[in-house]
């Protein structure tokens, strides 16, 4: 399943939220213009849009929202961006000093926390392209300065949130209007969770373990990013590997580059006969940047705990989770512990099944199950047991045929319309830019991005990424930027980019998300889209990945890249059939991952990381981990946002699960309580609680009934 990445952009530095969305902020200024421009596939003929020229984008958005950005040049002198990113920080730093000069008879609401919201804004407007460019620009010289971009970004808002002038200016000012006091009060939030209330020598402690944890975080994900492992392998130790993947493989003397990338990771796993092949596969995925990556998280583990004693919190866990809908690591681990039990039965079963299919399948009735197994077995049983073809299914998932389905639902639920940017300059060809228009007033609302191929340098998961922020602005909302980046499966010489069923969920789940950011209405912009609770943000995409289980659904998204018939009603009734199979196993590893990152984080000196995954993973899981492993080297949730927040995974599922009922109820395209699900849960961002948001789209209190229904677990 796609996941919100997460690195520390400035509101979700700033407020500690949202992401792996990655939820970042954008606005051109002179050098993004050289370097931005993204999102979608190519649709052709699709009944919700429409073709736009890059023209047309300049002439119709006077307030030059977003116009199309030319990718680097080759000639790219370096520190040109991070020349640019040094001004945009002199321009805010001006308008912060300004602030907290201002005599306290002159103070008012306006030209204090307004004054300070919108110079943060800006900030963020002028550097979240800039800081963007690591995760997805093939310029090497250009992903190293926006890294240092980033960097200098992230010291420099630990800065300003620890400044006792600006608290003291902020506190001192009386909001009027009920959102106003919503900025108010999770404004001062923010500086108090960096340490304002505290006796000025622990607030300079604070200050520096705050960058400390910035700069080693900002490394662990560059290393993720510039990894470049590869398995080298013949054509015969690659036997099992479908054809289509196999072409596309790069050919180096003689052999086939297997990458640690999804796109070739994934379907060598679940194919290649090899047992000792996908050992080596797994093995080399589980030791990406391996020593350099334990080493920061391991350092980060500790001065988090610094921190957070120094705060007056018990653990890194408590004080990360005192504005999540959680509250506190008591009510994560009953969750945990409570589902732990209910689901180990389920996950016994399904091992048991792929331990069967082994032994049958390699005459081996003393075969033993391991890691690199999993998804082989579990694609073998697929095959045999529900006659399901993964390559099969692939092929009536051309991405532009998805992509027009997706467009089409979206547009019906949502009341809005996708045009495609033509002619836009992106970093690849193989990006595209896309404008959406509210489809009654026909106004142009919001613009998004698609990069969804793998590459070098490339960040190596799914995400959504916020780059330019919905806001009010003198009256007139600015639309909101946002780019779609994953490693979908490319297209190859003699075939179109065709998706498995797993990247067309991926595709729904972050688009979702993408939703999530750029229908807002709120009226600020650190409070805008996927600011919601860490423990929430997930869940209006998680509802929307059970469009992809649905009859009327697939058919509409599916067509044969050939043939063009949809996918025939008996394929869907077997996918349907086996949807089930194997569900012990996935939410418990999502338990297991939970598990990890809640005892990472409520440790108490220092700790092992690797040895805590062996031992988590045995005792969960069931089977014996990768000798040599370091899964947590790989893991950019622990160091990306997520700390101590991956549980909300299965806590948002939960709200998930209960706001599909409505749906279930109304119909998937029942455009009603689509723009309910707009108006409720897509626009508010955190000017609402999180359960007032649920609440209020289902009419009722949410419950769990839905979730343990899912699970086949009785209450």
């Amino acid at each position: 399943m796609g996941e919100m990445a997460s690195a520390p952009g400035l509101f979700t530095f700033l407020f500690r939220f949202n992401q792996e969305n990655i939820v970042k902020n954008f606005k051109p200024s002179t050098f993004t213009k050289f370097v931005f421009s993204v999102l979608a596939l190519a649709l052709s003929g699709c009944s919700t849009t429409k073709h736009v020229t890059e023209g047309d984008v300049a002439a119709n958005d006077t307030e030059s929202t977003l116009i199309a950005y030319q990718s680097a040049p080759s000639n790219y002198k370096k520190g040109t961006l991070v020349k640019e990113c040094e001004e945009s920080m002199t321009k805010a730093e001006g308008a912060l000093k300004s602030i907290a000069s201002r005599g306290a008879s002159e103070r008012n609401f306006a030209n204090t926390q307004l004054a300070f919201e919108l110079a943060l804004s800006e900030l963020s407007d002028e550097t979240a392209g800039l800081t963007f460019m690591k995760y997805v620009t093939p310029n090497s010289q250009l992903r190293e300065d926006s890294g240092a971009c980033e960097e200098k970004l992230s010291q420099y808002l630990v800065e300003v949130f620890t400044r006792p002038q600006l608290y003291a200016a902020l506190k001192a000012v009386v909001p009027g209007k009920e959102e106003e006091k919503v900025l108010h009060k999770e404004m001062l939030l923010a500086f108090e969770e960096n340490g304002l209330k505290l006796p000025q020598e622990k607030l300079d402690q604070v200050r520096e373990l705050m960058k400390e944890m910035s700069s080693k975080s900002n490394e662990f994900s560059k290393n993720l990013n510039n990894d470049t492992s590869f398995v080298l392998l013949s054509a015969e130790e690659l036997k099992g590997l479908p054809e289509s993947v196999m072409s596309r493989l790069e050919k180096r003397d003689g052999k086939l580059v297997v990458t640690m990338k999804y796109a070739d990771f994934i379907p060598a796993m679940e194919n290649v006969e090899d047992e000792q092949i996908r050992k080596k596969l797994i093995e080399t995925y589980n030791t990406r940047a391996a020593v350099e990556n334990t080493k920061l998280l391991e350092e980060n583990l500790l001065l988090r705990q610094k921190t957070a004693k120094i705060l007056g919190f018990k653990s890194w866990a408590d004080y990360r989770l005192q504005k999540r809908m959680a509250k506190n690591t008591k009510n994560v681990w009953n969750m945990i512990n409570g589902l732990k039990s209910k689901l180990s039965i389920r996950n016994q079963k399904d091992l048991n099944l792929l331990l069967e299919e082994k032994r049958k399948h390699t005459t081996n009735p003393k075969a033993k199950l391991e890691p690199w197994d999993l998804a082989f077995y579990v694609n073998r049983i697929k095959r045999q047991t529900y006659s399901i073809d993964d390559e099969v299914v692939r092929s009536y998932f051309p991405k532009d045929v998805v992509v027009e389905g997706i467009f089409e639902i979206y547009s019906t639920l949502l009341g809005v319309e996708f045009e495609k940017v033509k002619g836009a300059a992106v970093w690849s060809s193989l990006v595209d830019l896309y404008r959406i228009k509210d489809k009654e007033s026909k106004s142009t609302i919001a613009y998004f991005m698609a990069d969804l191929y793998p590459r070098e340098g490339k960040y190596g998961h799914a995400a959504a990424f916020t780059l330019i922020n919905g806001r009010l602005l003198d009256g007139v909302y600015n639309k909101p930027v946002s780019a779609m980046v994953t490693n979908f499966t490319p297209p190859s010489k003699d075939r179109p980019s065709l998706l498995s069923h797993d990247e067309v969920e991926t595709f729904f789940h972050e688009f979702g998300h993408i939703m999530h950011q750029t229908l807002t209405r709120a009226p600020y912009a650190s409070l805008s889209g996927t600011s919601v609770a860490r423990d929430f943000v997930e869940a209006p995409s998680q509802m929307l990945e059970d469009w992809v289980w649905d009859k009327q659904m697939l058919k509409k998204i599916s067509r044969h890249y050939k043939t063009g018939e949809s996918l025939p009603d008996d394929l869907i009734e077997r996918m349907l059939q086996g949807r089930d199979f194997n569900r012990g196993y996935h939410y418990t590893r999502q338990l297991m991952l939970g598990t990890l990152d809640m005892t990472l984080h409520t440790a108490s000196g220092a700790v092992d990381s690797r040895k805590v995954h062996d031992q988590l993973y045995k005792e969960i899981i069931g089977l014996d981990p990768i000798k040599g492993g370091a899964f947590s080297a790989g893991f950019g949730h622990l160091m990306g946002g997520y700390d101590a927040g991956y549980y909300g995974y299965i806590w948002s599922e939960v709200y998930a699960a209960d706001m599909f009922t409505r749906f279930e109820k109304a119909g998937l395209l029942d455009s009603k309580t689509g723009l309910s699900y707009r108006k409720n849960i897509l626009e508010p961002g955190k000017m609402k609680d999180a359960l007032a948001l649920a609440t209020e789209f289902l009419g009722r209190v949410p419950n769990q009934k839905a979730f343990f229904k899912k699970l086949g677990i009785r209450q």
